[in-house]
């Protein structure tokens, strides 16, 4: 893989970021060589998102991510880290999760294409689950599955578009269960493994990604282990980090390899969609951002984080766990004040849901240097 330029973002003086406008045709984005990719984080489905998603043929899922879907399907490629296994038989929410097939089709209908299910819930369903998701995103050839493994030959996928390769990792720090698993099926943390992947890849690759599954669950900043991996993953020329798992909103920034690489880190986007009740659990993050080919080196351009706002209501106030209800996530700069008032979570035990507050937390963990569209 050649070295991956780094672009100074002068579009830091801009108000919003070029990717929450339309894309060009696409005719336009070939003869540029232009790729543009979008992540978000953890898609999580309680039992009451699973209830809400009833229907007499089935579930389905969609209305929750209509006030998103524009921005997910606009970009070339798009990633989601789809935190509930598929696990095939009676849908379950927590603490063993089973999310129904049918989210493979909705997510796949959003306008995602690559969908990450290396977490701490892939086994709660045992290794048949795992087994069963496999096979459920097969019938999506255009959509990439990854971080769950059929064969020790598919440690490293690559996704091809518009000329460009990438190269996608996953690694998982926790499971929530100990049965039985092929070895091949789950990537840890293992750091001469981490190295030969990354070396592995190069050679095949033009942009390596790497999935990181990590962290302490509400922490809003990253443990010593976070820190301790992702300059690894940088001195050995990964190109971006996308971290999941703590359901918060984590710090994004450059950080400096060996020879002067930058690899782009989010150590956690926080929650795409969940039934979550804490506050920090409502404020999730899209990143964003443009490779362009110059030359015969691909380079990294327009990063940008837009800060998501989970959103949910409920029928009775007095009682917010067992009513929640209209579930749905917005970009925050699109959330209003009417809508912060009717948020379950507003007045729950204490916690002020606010635009400004929202805003605030974010302006502290994204890195000046990165663009914040809100």
């Amino acid at each position: 893989m050649k070295k991956i330029l780094l672009w100074v973002v002068v579009a830091l003086l801009i108000g919003g970021c070029q990717k929450t406008t339309p894309k060009q045709e696409a005719s336009k984005q070939v003869e540029d060589d232009i790729v543009s990719f979008v992540a978000v984080g953890d898609n999580l489905m309680h039992q009451k998102l699973l209830d809400g998603a009833k229907t007499e043929d089935g579930y389905d899922f969609s209305p929750y991510y209509t006030n998103i879907k524009p921005y997910i399907e606009q970009a070339d490629l798009a990633f989601v880290n789809q935190e509930t296994i598929l696990g095939g038989g009676k849908p379950s929410g927590y603490p063993y999760f089973n999310t129904p097939d049918e989210m493979a089709k909705n997510l796949h209908d959003v306008g995602f294409d690559i969908v990450n299910g290396s977490t701490n819930h892939a086994l709660d369903q045992g290794y048949k689950g795992v087994q069963h998701s496999l096979e459920v995103f097969k019938q999506y050839p255009d959509m990439t599955y990854i971080g769950l493994y059929e064969s020790k030959d598919d440690r490293i996928q690559v996704v091809e578009k518009n000329g460009l390769r990438i190269a996608f990792l996953t690694y998982n720090q926790t499971l929530n269960t100990t049965q039985d698993y092929p070895s091949y099926c789950i990537h840890d943390f293992n750091q001469e493994q981490i190295k030969q992947d990354v070396e592995n890849a190069q050679e095949i690759s033009d942009i390596i990604i790497a999935s990181c599954h990590w962290g302490v669950e509400n922490d809003t900043e990253p443990q010593p282990f976070q820190k301790k991996n992702a300059k690894l993953l940088a001195d050995l020329g990964v190109d971006i980090i996308l971290g999941t798992h703590t359901h918060t909103l984590e710090p994004i920034e450059w950080i400096e390899g060996k020879d002067g690489h930058k690899t782009l880190c989010a150590y956690s986007l926080g929650n795409f969609i969940s039934g979550m009740l804490e506050e920090e659990t409502q404020l999730g993050g899209m990143v964003s951002c443009d490779f362009h080919k110059v030359g015969s080196e691909w380079t990294i351009e327009n990063v940008c984080l837009t800060p998501l706002m989970n959103h949910y209501e409920a029928s009775d106030l007095k009682d917010v766990y067992d009513t929640r209800e209209m579930f749905t996530v917005y970009r925050l700069k699109d959330y209003t004040d009417e809508l912060a008032k009717t948020h379950a979570l507003q007045g729950y035990e204490g916690i002020q849901i606010s635009i400004a507050r929202m805003q605030e937390k974010v302006k502290e963990r994204v890195s000046s240097d990165i663009q914040i569209d809100m």
